[in-house]
């Protein structure tokens, strides 16, 4: 039996890492990809606009165009409340791990990613993988030891 990856995309750095993350994992152990993207609305008016589902659809499917996934990757746009949508979509999908990405590191503490591990930890059994953006800074070279 085949698995799921569910991937909350959106248009920034880190939703972009979590992107690129999802579809290497897809491909090399040969499951299934999902990409959700979970257009914010406290406005219960404004979800129910179909502009709003429409903008959602559209992104999600050119960030599937640009990273090659049009072919491959299934889309679930959605409008509403990402907290409880993604763990819908998850249950819905039979999802095997849920991949979202994170600012930075040294944020995420007090980041809504950090809120919505939270809430999937308590409304799904699901494992959540955060993938952090990259700085930008250089990474140091690695220690070598004295002789």
């Amino acid at each position: 039996m085949r698995g799921t990856i569910l991937c909350w995309v959106n248009d920034r750095a880190h939703g972009r890492a979590a992107l690129k993350a999802a579809a290497g994992l897809s491909d090399r152990l040969d499951l299934r990809l999902v990409l959700a993207c979970v257009a914010d609305e406290a406005d219960a008016r404004a979800c129910r606009d179909p502009r709003r589902r429409e903008g959602a659809a559209r992104l999600v499917a050119q960030l599937a165009a640009e990273h090659g996934l049009s072919d491959r990757a299934e889309v679930r746009p959605a409008v509403g409340d990402p907290f409880v949508l993604l763990g819908q979509m998850a249950a819905e999908e039979a999802a095997d791990l849920i991949v979202i990405g994170a600012p930075a590191a040294r944020r995420l503490r007090r980041s809504p990613e950090s809120r919505l591990a939270e809430h999937l930890e308590s409304a799904t059994t699901v494992p959540v993988l955060f993938v952090a953006e990259r700085s930008g800074r250089r990474r140091l070279a690695p220690r070598t030891a004295r002789r």
